[in-house]
């Protein structure tokens, strides 16, 4: 109940302003993103990469994930021919993304991976595969900041993958090797006898000993309905990361439409992803 001198409505304002969907409490928010781009969150320098024991992964301890954009490539949207993939990385500062994440964080998100992001990533991959099987193509990609150093880079190897109800050939892997070059985490994916339309991936370690598990549902995930995304009728594609033994989700993982223009027609991706709480820079690689 209101208190006679206002202090009832003051507290209930308050409160209102704390919502992760209130501009006030947007706005304030801002303000840890804004470090990055004002000095205040720096990216470690190469000498420092090299002499970390994690390799240069490090910073991913004191971030609470990461959005990544494909850039948007004019000759692939005129022509429909597969290019060579851009990325645009940008950092999620630690404790200051709302759960679930309002629209005007991802807009936000959006124009600073377009305008200042911390690194940039080109993939080198074969054009006879990018015409032929673009799902399928082999790649190296590195992930470097604006002084061309080299953060960690991806390789994926060519697989013709054949997916059934019963058995899986060829399975997709991924290996993320960290700045010195040594593989730091791998994934691949693991087939699930009758799973008619969900896939599952396996985030292991540098051993190969698993750490998460990635479940992309066609149907629905914890979030809700994935049918129809990411597009203009559901713009999220959600995804549960649980941990190793799949008792629990401990992350989640979005394709985000990324609208209705060339970005949307070439299926132009936006991934926004959040690390799983109190997890080792390695294991967030």
């Amino acid at each position: 109940r209101p208190r006679a001198d206002g202090s009832g409505r003051r507290s209930l304002a308050h409160a209102g302003m704390q919502h992760p969907g209130h501009p006030r409490y947007l706005q304030g928010q801002y303000q840890h993103l804004q470090q990055y781009q004002q000095g205040g969150m720096h990216a470690p320098q190469a000498q420092q990469m090299l002499e970390d024991p994690t390799g240069g992964l490090g910073f991913l301890g004191e971030i609470d994930g990461l959005f990544i954009q494909q850039k948007l490539e004019l000759f692939e949207a005129i022509t429909g021919c597969n290019t060579i993939n851009r990325y645009n990385v940008t950092p999620i500062p630690a404790h200051s993304l709302p759960d679930p994440v309002p629209p005007e964080w991802i807009n936000h998100f959006k124009e600073q991976a377009a305008t200042w992001p911390m690194l940039k990533a080109r993939e080198d991959s074969e054009c006879v595969e990018r015409v032929c099987c673009p799902r399928y193509r082999s790649f190296n990609m590195e992930f470097k900041d604006s002084r061309g150093a080299t953060f960690f880079s991806v390789q994926r190897p060519f697989r013709c993958t054949l997916n059934t109800p019963c058995f899986n050939l060829w399975p997709q892997e991924l290996t993320l090797r960290d700045a010195r070059g040594a593989p730091a985490a791998h994934a691949r994916e693991e087939h699930r006898m009758c799973w008619w339309c969900t896939r599952s991936f396996v985030a292991e370690d540098a051993a190969h000993h698993a750490q998460f598990r990635v479940h992309a549902a066609e149907c629905s995930s914890s979030r809700g309905c994935n049918f129809l995304a990411p597009s203009c009728c559901n713009e999220s594609y959600d995804m549960d990361v649980y941990d190793a033994g799949e008792m629990k989700v401990v992350a989640h993982a979005a394709s985000v439409w990324p609208g209705c223009n060339c970005g949307g027609v070439t299926e132009r991706s936006n991934l926004l992803l959040r690390f799983p709480r109190g997890a080792a820079p390695d294991q967030r690689a």
